[in-house]
């Protein structure tokens, strides 16, 4: 504001007249060169008239390269003149409607393709020095300190604002019609395939990217290596400024000095930051599109020039590019020391071997490109190496005559034709910086001479000099070493004023060096000299940064297009190719680091920190979030950037990338790995998180989309997003959650309420005796539980649950302590069902809103706005109103951020979309999920699954051991119990939901996963019993885990058992949840009998599926059900502990039902096994446990029904008899001789004389009676004889039952042989044997043992009818002898006995010896033999 009216008039006028002449350049370059290709080689070739003036024998290309674009850049660099200290470009200002016609002057010389292919250096100096330097200058603005620099800064962003938004239009446009996109695949493909692969030229691309991104927030040190690590919020300086600048937080690890000086840099504003971020969304949209490797032109000469030099016909710009990176390898090593650099490039082949001197001459000048110091150039420029020693052979690299050669191929490499002496100087020292000793500056100072000195304008042309250029260095020499003093006499701030060298000093010291060196004639003019220091005097010679750290002046703008039209094609360029994809890919491998940084800069807080606690404690007093806005903006970049990145990625097939993008993301939602804070600031450091709630919604919707591309690992850190969110209550539950079953509980409601009690009270903790140590550290929730619910409570007395101590290690994190995997816990003010129709809840998005993160920011400000408009105006909360007059909207701040993230992202599509996903997708998400419970081993001792049961033992001392070894292990990956079972019940969802391919899923993953879980071996269900007798009181602790994994069997079998060939392998895995024959295999706790019931009544009832099983299918359900029967039996009991019977969801009353219906379905009648009889008889011992008699008579119906198969399932191998009809008898006789109920038994004994004797029995082969009867029948009938006749009291008491049974057993011993006597003496089966048991029973019964067993006392025992016990003893003599000779007479009449045996050990000879053994038949004996005549 220091001009006056008419000054500012003046500069009006002038930017207007500005303003014009970019306009009218625009419209000549869109009309001549926009159409026609050929335009330029026509002007180029055409016939123009003899020039009058030296500036018309010029074509129009060479005037656009030399002085239209110098103009531009040189202008549009007049902008920050007045805001960068250390630039030395021409002050001035100019108007933004200016630098917009410039901007737009460089999009139009950009856009026309034709005419972008000549201007290749140009534009390599345009995109460093003018788009580049801009977002240098942003990102490096110190924080305002008065009026004048916040003014400044406001002029400057509004500067800075157009050249992105020219930038952005450059980078992002990608439409038919535009110039460079009918040609290529974008301007960041273009820029990265011209130069980023050229070894001559600077990164432009990716320099610029990383611009970008830093301006943005990304972390990258300038050594280009980028933080992934945890990106904290700055804590802001006391006075007020904002944060501290990204490098200087991580000097330590590479930021440039430089950043590290400036102690504070203020953030880069909101609206400068989203165009950064458009500019690089644009970049990677250009990047995405069109993915079908296409051939794409562009100009790239230099990489044509060195395929054609190198004849190589792989050449490609993958190889280029690589070689470039090994340049710039080399550069980073000569930096340090000149030696290692060069032997880099000889070891990596990037010159030959042996080196040359113009192999190194020309990586010092072209290197710079590549990150080569300008000191350490200097340095190696004047040193005079070392000279030949007798006996040392130094590197040929490090000779003084190798150095010296060097120094001249060097400066042979500049072009000094036509150019005044002190120009080539300047153009000389700008490629590097010259050392500190006199005697180095002096060899490169004369090595400069001897090649300008004779180029030179002032030698060339003019002569000054000499006359004969061999002479012309010395002059040469003298005139440029005063011309180094003069500059540093007159431009050093530590010289005086009347100290510094005048203008007539330096002409008489310049003017005529002596007879030696100057001729007579040959002294310097006056005018040449004065031109020399005025020049000097306004302008020093300075070695300027290169690019976007430097200014381009007009000597180096002179070298760069020198060195261009000497190192390029010819005018008419060579067109080359080069593959699009290939590009693409090289262009995502070297800038998704940089990117990445970005999207965890926007997410703000990406871990858990000192810093986010000390925000998160001023929310929590009050102080609200002045950044919220910029929080929500975030979110949306970063989610967008995020997902758009990650698909673009994967659309190009670059899986390995992918992959590591995602894990990144993964890591920025700040859930993972951070579980050093307790349940409570973990929540809340989420909750007030915006950006860390947008990266899980990214992470989500990647993994619904590209599910089968993120891998196990991927699928991991989903899963484990998944775990945290649900153990910090943030997910939602009801009929669209996914703490839901696609089943029914397996539990009824009250039993389920048992079960949360057994857990609450810690029923799955160790009960070995290590778990008595007084110094264990109890869990809370352990002691809540017993003083809430009781003490311990044995499963086998009453049918609940029992109990042990809930001994846990306490953790910070008190995962240890979450068991419920479906617990939702709302808050005081909150109930899941709360807010479904409230307003604030129900949005949706506007679909013009395309992209998530616009969606996402747009439902929080309508968020914002509900509660804003319900809350203007109203009563503000006081603390005593009553629950009814809480108003709807007044919800917690978790509950709000589970029903956003529901919105925003629906959970249980993870599960329910897997249909849709490859096999391999699939098959990741459950391997990953096995994964992660295998390596969590055990949860039974300590709440931190990374220790083992010794080390909870060795940690349960003390608990501040355990707080150490937690806080050790917290970089690892912990699941709580109640997230373990909830991984158990996804592994079940994706299985069910991907039901068709079943099978492939359980014999690739399922199987394997269920046998480590469940298997022997796995400390969760170690066998607990040493018996099945034993079983209820030895039971395996279960934790949640393992009942949810058990169920989940049980649920994928029910499902298998109606797919063909998959049944079978499920249902053989059955044997995991229960003991083998041996006892020695695995034993699930028996407390999950209800669960293991009702799962075995599921798949029971899917009969049609049940008549494809095979024989191990069978074995494992018919296992499964002989397992409930063992361990159910539990009867109910009523307020005054009367048994009311079992309850329905007994496992015994469940196994009965379940056989039940198989036993009587007709399509089982010829597929269930006949080996089911174990299963049967564990029913029948069921009801005897329970004293529960209906359950046991049900039991041998079921065996009667499995014995009436027998005779269907003709002809039937011998083995089946015997191995599967006796034990059926077996079992039958088993009831009857032990049962404690006189029904059970009657019904077992009259049921085992009708198996012989009804229809079915006509199918027994007569063999196989005599085995029955002998082996079975009648030993069982003997034995229970005895006992029955053995007690009197139990006689008397008892009379009529005992008769009962006593007619009973001497049918079962008579009436089956009797029947089948015939069929037997048809087919000569084993008649002997069973006839001789039968004769040993009836010697103990008939014998002198049985006649007097009563005494005096005994006689005196009367039952209510009168009968003695020796009454009823002698009425059961009179009945076995009246059987026996009922036999006996049959016997005779069919021929097998004979009065007169025919020898000692026939059938006769034994039947006499017998009864003349029987004292109460001996007397008939000869009346018997007699009836046999």
């Amino acid at each position: 504001d220091t001009l006056d009216d008419a000054a500012r008039e003046a500069q009006a006028a002038h930017d207007a007249t500005r303003v014009l002449c970019l306009r009218l350049t625009r419209c000549c370059l869109r009309t001549g060169y926009g159409h026609s290709t050929d335009l330029l080689k026509e002007l180029s070739q055409e016939e123009r008239p003899a020039p009058t003036h030296p500036w018309e024998d010029r074509s129009l290309l060479s005037i656009i390269q030399d002085d239209l674009c110098l103009s531009l850049l040189m202008t549009g660099q007049a902008i920050w003149a007045h805001h960068d200290d250390t630039s030395n470009i021409s002050p001035g200002l100019i108007s933004l409607e200016v630098l917009s016609e410039i901007c737009a002057t460089l999009s139009t010389l950009w856009n026309t393709v034709s005419l972008r292919r000549h201007l290749i250096a140009q534009f390599e100096q345009i995109f460093t020095g003018f788009y580049q330097r801009a977002l240098v200058l942003l990102r490096k603005r110190a924080n305002p300190t008065d009026s004048v620099s916040f003014n400044a800064n406001l002029v400057f962003d509004s500067e800075v604002e157009i050249i992105l938004e020219s930038l952005v239009d450059l980078l992002g446009l990608h439409e038919p019609g535009h110039g460079h996109a009918s040609a290529d695949a974008g301007a960041l493909v273009a820029l990265f395939a011209t130069y980023d692969c050229d070894m001559t030229r600077s990164d432009v691309a990716s320099e610029l990217v990383v611009e970008l991104c830093r301006c943005c927030g990304g972390v990258i040190n300038d050594e280009g290596d980028v933080m992934l690590g945890v990106f904290p919020k700055p804590k802001p300086n006391d006075e007020g400024n904002t944060d501290l600048p990204l490098a200087s937080k991580n000097a330590s690890s590479g930021a440039s000095s430089e950043e590290v000086q400036i102690e504070y840099w203020r953030q880069v504003p909101a609206h400068l930051k989203e165009l950064c971020a458009e500019a690089l969304v644009g970049c990677m949209k250009c990047l995405f599109e069109n993915q079908d490797g296409d051939k794409s032109a562009v100009m790239l000469d230099d990489i044509a020039k060195e395929c054609k030099s190198s004849g190589d016909e792989g050449c490609s710009v993958r190889s280029l590019h690589s070689r470039k990176r090994l340049m710039r390898k080399a550069a980073r090593l000569f930096n340090e020391k000149s030696k290692k650099g060069i032997e880099c490039l000889v070891s990596s082949g990037l010159v030959s071997d042996p080196i040359t001197p113009m192999d190194v001459a020309l990586f010092l000048r072209n290197g710079l490109v590549v990150g080569l110091d300008k000191a350490a150039v200097g340095i190696y420029l004047g040193e005079l190496g070392k000279a030949a020693e007798a006996g040392k052979s130094p590197p040929i690299w490090e000779r003084d005559w190798f150095h010296k050669e060097v120094l001249i191929a060097y400066c042979s490499l500049f072009r000094f034709e036509g150019q005044p002496l002190l120009d080539g100087l300047r153009m000389f020292l700008a490629a590097f910086r010259l050392p500190g000793e006199a005697q180095q500056i002096d060899r490169i100072i004369q090595a400069f001479a001897d090649s300008c000195g004779r180029k030179c304008d002032e030698s060339a042309r003019l002569k000054l000099f000499s006359d004969t250029p061999e002479r012309a260095s010395d002059p040469a020499f003298l005139l440029s070493f005063s011309i180094i003093m003069l500059t540093t006499d007159l431009h050093n701030k530590n010289i005086r004023e009347d100290r510094k060298m005048s203008l007539e000093a330096f002409i008489r010291n310049n003017t005529n060096y002596g007879q030696d060196i100057t001729e007579p004639g040959k002294e310097l003019p006056r005018d040449f000299l004065t031109s020399i220091y005025e020049s000097i005097k306004e302008e020093a010679i300075r070695t300027e940064a290169d690019g976007a750290e430097g200014a381009i002046t007009v000597e180096r703008w002179k070298d760069v297009l020198r060195g261009s039209t000497d190192e390029s094609a010819p005018p008419e360029a060579v067109l080359t190719t080069y593959d699009d994809a290939l590009v693409k890919e090289l262009v995502i491998e070297n800038l998704w680091m940089p990117i990445v940084s970005v999207i965890g800069s926007f997410w703000g807080v990406v871990g858990i920190d000192e810093d986010a606690l000390e925000a998160t404690a001023s929310s929590k007093a009050g102080e609200g979030n002045p950044n919220a806005m910029l929080g929500v903006q975030g979110a949306r970049l970063g989610m967008d950037m995020a997902i758009d990145l990650l698909l673009g990625v994967l659309n190009m097939g670059r899986l390995d990338i992918f992959r590591e993008i995602f894990s990144c993301v993964c890591f920025y939602t700040g859930l993972l790995g951070e579980y050093n804070l307790d349940a409570v600031d973990r929540t809340w450091s989420f909750v007030n998180s915006v950006e860390a709630q947008s990266a899980v919604i990214a992470v989500m919707k990647t993994a619904k989309a590209a599910g089968d591309k993120i891998g196990v690992e991927g699928w991991k850190q989903v899963w484990a997003l998944l775990f945290e969110l649900r153990d910090l209550k943030l997910l939602c539950g009801g009929k669209y959650g996914i703490l839901k079953e696609s089943d029914p509980d397996f539990l009824r409601e009250d039993a389920r309420r048992d079960w949360t009690m057994y857990l609450a009270k810690g029923g799955f903790s160790d009960s070995s005796d290590k778990a008595d140590k007084s110094k264990r550290v109890s869990s809370v929730l352990g002691v809540m539980g017993r003083a809430l619910f009781g003490g311990e409570v044995s499963y086998d007395q009453d049918g609940s649950y029992g109990t042990n101590t809930y001994n846990v290690v306490r953790t910070i994190h008190g995962k240890e302590e979450l068991l419920l995997w479906d617990e939702l816990a709302p808050s005081d003010d909150e109930s899941e069902d709360d807010g479904a129709d409230n307003e604030s809840v129900e949005f949706d998005s506007p679909s013009h809103l395309g992209s998530a993160g616009a969606r996402f920011e747009s439902q929080l400000i309508h968020e914002d706005l509900v509660i804003q408009d319900k809350t203007s105006g109203s009563v503000p909360v006081t603390g005593l109103e009553r629950i009814e007059d809480t108003r709807p909207y007044q919800i917690s701040p978790r509950a709000r951020v589970r029903k956003r993230l529901f919105r925003a992202s629906d959970f249980s599509e993870l599960v329910s979309e897997s249909r849709f996903m490859d096999l391999g997708g699939v098959q990741d998400m459950i391997r990953a999920l096995s994964d992660m419970l295998q390596k969590q081993k055990t949860t039974v001792m300590t709440g931190d699954s990374t220790s083992t049961v010794a080390e909870c033992d060795r940690l349960a001392d003390t608990a501040e051991a355990a707080l150490e070894e937690s806080r050790r292990n917290d970089d690892e990956l912990v699941i709580s119990p109640a997230s373990e079972a909830f991984a158990e019940v996804l592994i079940c969802e994706i299985a069910l939901k991907n039901r068709d391919r079943l099978g492939i899923l359980w014999e690739e993953v399922l199987k394997g996963h269920y046998h480590r879980r469940l298997g022997k071996g796995n400390p969760m269900t170690a066998p607990g019993a040493t018996g099945t007798s034993d079983v209820t009181n030895k039971q395996t602790p279960t934790s949640p885990g393992i009942e949810k994994c058990v169920t989940g069997l049980l649920r994928i079998s029910s499902c298998a058992v109606m797919r063909e060939n998959v049944g079978s392998e499920v249902l053989t895995t059955l044997h995991l949840v229960y003991p083998s024959e041996d006892d020695s295999g695995p034993v699930v706790g028996a407390e999950l009998g209800r669960h293991i019931g009702e799962g075995l009544w599921r798949i029971c009832r899917n009969i049609d599926g049940l008549c494809q099983l095979s024989t191990d299918g069978w074995d494992g359900l018919l296992g499964l059900a002989e397992w409930c029967a063992t361990i159910g039996g539990q009867v109910d009991l009523d307020q005054d502990g009367i048994p009311t019977g079992l309850a329905s969801d007994d496992p015994a009353l469940l196994a009965y039902r379940s056989l039940h219906l198989m036993l009587h379905a007709p399509e089982l009648k010829d597929s269930i096994p006949l080996s089911a009889t174990r299963s049967i008889r564990a029913v029948i011992i069921a009801g005897e446990r329970a004293r529960f008699p209906k359950l046991s008579i049900a039991g041998l119906d079921l065996l009667l029904v499995l014995h009436s198969y027998f005779g269907d399932r003709t002809p039937a191998a011998d083995e089946i008899w015997l191995d599967c009809w006796i034990p059926v008898l077996d079992a039958i006789a088993e009831a009857g001789k032990l049962s404690m109920f006189t029904d059970v038994r009657e019904h077992a004994i009259s049921m085992l004389t009708d198996a012989f004797i009804d229809k079915s029995g006509l199918s027994i082969p007569p063999e196989h009676v005599c085995v029955a009867l002998q082996n079975v029948c009648i030993p069982a009938a003997g034995t229970r004889l005895a006992e029955l006749l053995k007690d009197d009291r139990v006689i008397v008491e008892h009379m009529e039952e005992v008769r009962i049974e006593i007619e009973l057993f001497i049918l079962l011993m008579y009436k089956p042989l009797l029947h089948h006597l015939k069929r037997i003496l048809s087919t000569n089966a084993d008649l002997l044997g069973a006839w001789s048991t039968l004769l040993s029973v009836m010697e103990m019964l008939l014998g002198n043992e049985m006649i007097d067993e009563s005494t005096e006392e005994d006689g005196e025992l009367v039952d209510s009818n009168g009968m003695t016990p020796d009454q009823l003893r002698r009425s059961t003599k009179e009945l076995a002898s009246e059987h026996l000779r009922n036999a006996v007479m049959v016997l005779a009449a069919s021929g097998v006995l004979q009065a007169s045996p025919a020898s000692d050990g026939d059938i006769s000879a034994i039947t006499w010896d017998s009864i003349e053994k029987m004292e109460f038949c001996k007397g008939n004996l000869e009346e018997w033999k007699a009836a046999t005549q």
